[in-house]
């Protein structure tokens, strides 16, 4: 995906050069509202729904985000690729309750927007409890996230419990991101830590060198060092996180299956997703909060 994919009209945010559109990707949908964040340094697309970003390209380079041709741009469904925001819970819930919680498929607010002297563009969002969201979990709540967009994707989210009583909290940047051939990269900077395989009866395992995909893979791996890095050929992605959990998933063949993926797809990503998740999984205290960062580099 290039910046040319967006049909845009320009906006102007506190002086910073933004651009909207309702995007419609996919023909199922009536498109979402989405910005475009774009500097001498990079530029990045932010889906409104889900403080969602889809795109990231640093100047001169190539977009280190996957997005899937066949993603569905619609009110209340999460979209398939970029960085989907997974909280306050991942996974699936025991009260059967939507896989991997409702930030990503919630609107959120713009902040604020502004350059910085080192040309860098700081995008805030925000999202608060609402009683559609305390249908779901029963808490006030802040959700702040500060997207940096330069040279290197620098991200933060600000997790405020403001109730009363603690909160149990799980959170992932699930993030899909473009390769040539998943089954050419490797990930490393997971060597000889303890996993769990969750694919058909779950496992405890211990990684052995590198990680590879040669099909379907799902793997929660706990208690992370700071920077895993994908190797996809002669370009290097660098992820540096204070997270303790990565999930490395991609479905393989099962992927054909999945309607938002579909066809061949699956090839050409992988997920490499940094969060505190399973035995990671966090309590706030009442009126605690906690930050989590990010930050992707080529």
């Amino acid at each position: 995906m290039t910046q040319q994919d967006f049909s845009t009209v320009l906006a102007n945010v506190n002086g910073v050069r933004l651009t909207t559109s309702s995007a419609h990707f996919n023909l199922a949908g009536d498109g979402l509202p989405l910005l475009v964040v774009e500097n001498a340094l990079g530029s990045a697309a932010i889906v409104i729904q889900g403080a969602h970003l889809v795109s990231f390209i640093p100047t001169g380079g190539q977009d280190l985000l996957w997005l899937s041709p066949n993603a569905i741009f619609e009110p209340t469904k999460a979209v398939r690729g970029g960085i989907p925001l997974c909280m306050p819970w991942f996974g699936g819930h025991p009260d059967g309750l939507p896989s991997h919680g409702f930030a990503r498929s919630t609107d959120w607010t713009l902040q604020s927007a502004r350059n910085l002297a080192d040309g860098r563009t700081e995008i805030v969002m925000s999202l608060q409890d609402t009683e559609q969201t305390r249908s779901l979990w029963p808490h006030a709540f802040k959700f702040e996230f500060t997207i940096l967009v330069g040279t290197v994707l620098e991200l933060s989210m600000n997790t405020q419990n403001l109730s009363d009583t603690s909160v149990p909290y799980t959170y992932a940047f699930h993030t899909y991101f473009a390769v040539s051939d998943y089954t050419q990269v490797a990930v490393s900077g997971l060597a000889d830590l303890n996993y769990i395989d969750t694919i058909g009866v779950e496992r405890r395992l211990v990684q052995e060198g590198d990680v590879v995909f040669t099909g379907s893979t799902d793997r929660v791996y706990l208690d992370v060092p700071e920077v895993q890095t994908i190797i996809d050929g002669t370009r290097t992605i660098r992820i540096s996180s204070c997270a303790q959990s990565a999930v490395v998933w991609n479905p393989g063949e099962h992927a054909k299956n999945i309607a938002d993926i579909g066809g061949d797809a699956y090839q050409h990503f992988v997920c490499v997703e940094r969060g505190d998740v399973f035995d990671n999984a966090l309590t706030l205290a009442a009126g605690a909060s906690h930050t989590a960062t990010m930050t992707l580099s080529a």
